[in-house]
C-alpha cells in the first residue's frame, strides 16, 4: 500500500482536477462554482502531497508540510460554503456569522503556511522516510488542537445540513446527498486515521481518502445529476414563491409566528409578523383559537378569505398552524354585480313583460279611443327595459376592459359631460362651479359615473329641474357634487346598494345607483347620497390613481 501511495495520489489529483473542470464548465449553475473551487483546492492538496513525498529532509519539506496542512484547512472552509449553497442557504454565505465562522480556518491556514513550526501550533516536528516517501511527524500544540476540534465541528454542521436535506426533500435529491455525505465521511475518517497513526504514523491517509471521495462525488455529478438538479433550486424556489405569492402565508409555531410573507404583512397592516406572539395575532382577528378564525374578514374596504391548516412534522405530530389569506375583493364584487344584474333584470323583465303582454291583450279588445293610452304604456315599459339593458351593457364594458389611469383635467371632463346632457334637457337650469384641476385616474369610468349622476338629476328632477354641479379638491381627494331640487332618490334605490345585497324585499328598480357605486369603488373612491331636500350625490376619488383598488364602497343615505 505504501509503495503504491504516489500512484494513488497521482490518480486522485487527476480525478479531482477532472471534477474541478466539470464544475467550472457548469459554473453558471447553482453551487457549481464553489464545487469547482473546492475540487481545485483538493487537487492542489493531493498534488502537493505527492510532490512532497519526493522532497528530502529539511526546511523545504517542513514548508511543504505546512502548505499542505493549510490547504486542508481551506478545503474545509470551502466545503462548508459549498454545502450551505448546495442546501439552498446561500444567504448565510454573505452573513457576518459565516465570515466569523471561517476566520479560524483562514487564520490557521496562514499560520501553517508562514510559521509551521510555531510551538503553540505544533509541539514537535520530525521528518522520517517510509516506503511511501518522506513524511513529517508532528505532535499537536494547543492552537493546533483547537483548530482540529473546530474542523470536525465544521464537518458535523455541514453533514447535519445534508441530513436535513435527505429528510426534508423529495427522493430526487436523496441519492446525490448521500453520495456527497459519504464522500465527505470517507475523508473525515481518513483524517481520524492519520491522527491515530493508521496505517503508520505520518502516512497521508487523508489525501489518499480523497480518491474514494472523488468517486462518490463523481457518482453524484454524473449518475445523480448533481450539477443540473439540486435542492438549492427547490429551496430558493420555495422562498421566491412565498415572497412573490399573491396570497398571504403565515406559519405559527407553539406560541409565535415563525414565517410570514410580505403579502400577509400587507394584508394585515404590519411591517413584520415574524416573532409576533400568537395571542397578538389572534387579537387581530378577534379570536381565541384557530378553530374560531373567520372564513372571511374585511379590512380597509377589502375582503379577505382565510384558510387554516395544521403543520405536522415527519412523524405526523402537529407542531403548528398555517394561515393562507386570499384577497377575494374582486371575486366578491363580481358576485355582487352578477347578483344585482340577475335580480334586477329578472325582476324587471318578468314584471314589465307581464305588463306589455297584458296591455297587448287589452289593445286587442279596446276601442280606438283607448288604444293610444295603452300604446303609451307599452312604450314606457319597453323604454324602461331598453334603459336597463343599456345600463347592464355599460356595467359589462366598465369592468371587463383593462382599466388605465392617465392625467385628466377633471373640470373640463365634467363640463363636457354636463354640456352634452344640457342639449337633451333644454328646460333644465344647470349651474357649474369647477375647482378640482388635474388628477390621475381612469377617465372612462369617471365619465360613466358622472354622466349617470347628472342624468339622474336631470331626468328625475321634475319638468324644469335646477341642478348644481361642482367640483373641489380636498387634500388627496377631489369631490364632484351634483345637487337637484327634485323629489329625491327613493330609499328603495339606495338601501340595496348600502347593504350590498339585492333581495326580493330589498330591491332597486334600476342599475343607475349600482353603476355609480361600482364605478366609485373601481377608482378607489366613495359615493354618498343625501335626500333630505332634493338629492345630493357626492362622488369622491383620489387625486393619484388607485384604479382597481375598489376601496370603501358603501353608499350612504341620509334623509329626514
Amino acid at each position: 500500500m505504501s509503495v503504491l501511495t504516489p500512484a494513488i495520489l497521482a490518480v486522485n489529483t487527476v480525478l479531482l482536477g477532472w471534477l474541478a473542470t466539470v464544475g467550472w464548465k457548469n459554473r453558471e449553475r447553482p453551487s457549481a462554482g464553489l464545487f469547482a473551487a473546492l475540487q481545485t483546492v483538493s487537487m492542489l492538496w493531493a498534488g502537493l502531497t505527492l510532490v512532497s513525498l519526493f522532497v528530502a529532509h529539511g526546511s523545504l519539506r517542513i514548508g511543504l508540510w505546512g502548505t499542505v496542512t493549510a490547504l486542508s484547512l481551506l478545503s474545509a472552509g470551502l466545503w462548508l460554503a459549498f454545502i450551505i449553497q448546495y442546501t439552498g442557504r446561500d444567504r448565510w454565505i454573505h452573513s457576518w456569522l459565516f465570515r466569523v465562522a471561517t476566520v479560524p480556518l483562514v487564520a490557521g491556514a496562514v499560520l501553517y503556511t508562514v510559521s509551521p513550526t510555531w510551538s503553540p501550533l505544533v509541539g514537535e516536528l520530525t521528518q522520517s522516510t517510509i516506503p511511501a516517501g518522506t513524511v513529517v511527524l508532528s505532535s499537536i500544540g494547543p492552537v493546533g488542537a483547537l483548530l482540529g476540534v473546530y474542523i470536525y465541528a465544521v464537518f458535523a454542521a455541514g453533514l447535519v445540513l445534508v441530513g436535513k436535506t435527505v429528510l426534508e426533500r423529495n427522493r430526487l435529491f436523496v441519492g446525490q446527498a448521500l453520495a456527497l455525505a459519504g464522500g465527505t465521511l470517507v475523508t473525515v475518517l481518513g483524517s481520524v486515521g492519520a491522527i491515530i497513526g493508521v496505517p503508520v504514523e505520518g502516512f497521508p491517509i487523508t489525501q489518499v481518502a480523497l480518491g474514494p471521495q472523488s468517486i462518490l462525488w463523481g457518482y453524484a455529478v454524473f449518475r445523480e445529476q448533481f450539477l443540473t438538479q439540486i435542492p438549492a433550486v427547490a429551496r430558493i424556489g420555495e422562498r421566491a414563491v412565498l415572497r412573490d405569492l399573491d396570497d398571504g402565508v403565515v406559519v405559527i409555531g407553539d406560541e409565535t409566528v415563525v414565517q410570514a410573507n410580505p403579502r400577509a404583512c400587507d394584508y394585515l397592516g404590519r411591517d413584520s409578523l415574524v416573532g409576533t406572539p400568537r395571542a397578538e395575532l389572534f387579537a387581530v382577528f378577534d379570536v381565541d383559537d384557530f378553530a374560531e378564525f373567520p372564513v372571511r374578514f374585511q379590512r380597509r374596504g377589502r375582503t379577505y378569505q382565510v384558510k387554516t391548516s395544521p403543520v405536522s412534522n415527519w412523524h405526523g405530530v402537529e407542531i403548528g398552524q398555517s394561515l393562507v389569506i386570499q384577497d377575494v375583493t374582486t371575486l366578491v364584487r363580481r358576485q355582487e354585480r352578477l347578483q344585482v344584474l340577475n335580480r334586477i333584470l329578472r325582476h324587471n323583465l318578468r314584471n314589465d313583460l307581464t305588463v306589455i303582454l297584458g296591455t297587448a291583450h287589452q289593445i286587442e279588445s279596446q276601442s280606438e279611443s283607448e288604444i293610444a293610452k295603452l300604446g303609451e304604456t307599452v312604450e314606457q315599459r319597453a323604454r324602461g327595459l331598453s334603459e336597463i339593458s343599456e345600463k347592464a351593457l355599460e356595467v359589462e364594458q366598465m369592468f371587463e376592459r383593462e382599466s388605465k389611469a392617465v392625467s385628466v383635467d377633471l373640470d373640463a371632463l365634467v363640463c363636457d359631460i354636463v354640456d352634452d346632457l344640457a342639449t337633451d334637457h333644454p328646460k333644465a337650469d344647470i349651474e357649474k362651479s369647477m375647482a378640482a384641476g388635474k388628477i390621475e385616474t381612469d377617465p372612462k369610468i369617471v365619465r360613466v359615473v358622472v354622466r349617470e349622476i347628472v342624468e339622474n338629476a336631470l331626468v328625475h328632477g321634475g319638468a324644469a329641474p335646477v341642478v348644481t354641479v361642482s367640483s373641489a379638491r380636498q387634500g388627496e381627494e377631489v369631490e364632484v357634487t351634483v345637487a337637484d331640487d327634485g323629489p329625491g332618490i327613493p330609499d328603495s334605490e339606495i338601501e340595496p346598494v348600502k347593504s350590498g345585497t339585492e333581495t326580493p324585499l330589498n330591491h332597486a328598480s334600476s342599475l343607475g345607483v349600482w353603476l355609480i357605486s361600482w364605478g366609485a369603488r373601481a377608482l378607489g373612491g366613495t359615493v354618498s347620497f343625501t335626500t333630505d331636500d332634493g338629492s345630493t350625490v357626492r362622488f369622491s376619488i383620489p387625486t393619484t390613481s388607485r384604479v382597481g383598488a375598489e376601496s370603501v364602497p358603501v353608499a350612504s343615505a341620509d334623509s329626514d
